[in-house]
């Protein structure tokens, strides 16, 4: 890799400042995770002994949570480490595959919003059928370039 492009690994950012993808992506299943138990920041945050602040900050990816926090956060949501890890590839943490999220941004936005995580849930609890022609729908819905 040139050292114009190469990601600073001890800092977890890039040389322009933007965050590290694996801090962002830990940080999107950690919200995701605090909202499908219906906490809020402040909540978890009180939990693990920091401020709602800093939960929102780890959450963005733009602080990165420490091992120790990590795993309070683990116990608290009662989810396995590998949980904040799922999807990620080698090069993310600088190996050589290349990073290849099955989820856009936008599509883990939504899934970690309140009514991204209360339609998941109403759909899983549909019979395959009906999921098909909710597909449907929504797929009808999207606006059609002309």
């Amino acid at each position: 890799m040139e050292k114009d492009t190469m990601r600073d690994f001890r800092t977890g950012s890039a040389h322009d400042g933007t965050p590290h993808p694996v801090d962002v992506h830990v940080g999107l299943q950690i919200a995701t995770a605090r909202k499908a138990k219906r906490l809020s920041q402040s909540q978890l945050g009180e939990a693990i002994g920091v401020t709602f602040q800093q939960v929102q900050k780890y959450e963005r990816g733009t602080n990165r949570v420490s091992a120790s926090t990590l795993f309070a956060i683990m116990h608290f949501l009662s989810v396995p480490s590998a949980y904040f890890f799922d999807g990620l590839s080698t090069e993310s943490s600088g190996g050589s595959e290349p990073f290849n999220d099955p989820l856009s941004p936008e599509i883990r936005a939504f899934l970690s919003s309140k009514i991204g995580l209360e339609i998941v849930e109403g759909l899983c609890q549909t019979p395959a059928p009906l999921q098909r022609a909710v597909a449907t729908i929504v797929e009808n819905l999207k606006v059609k370039d002309h």
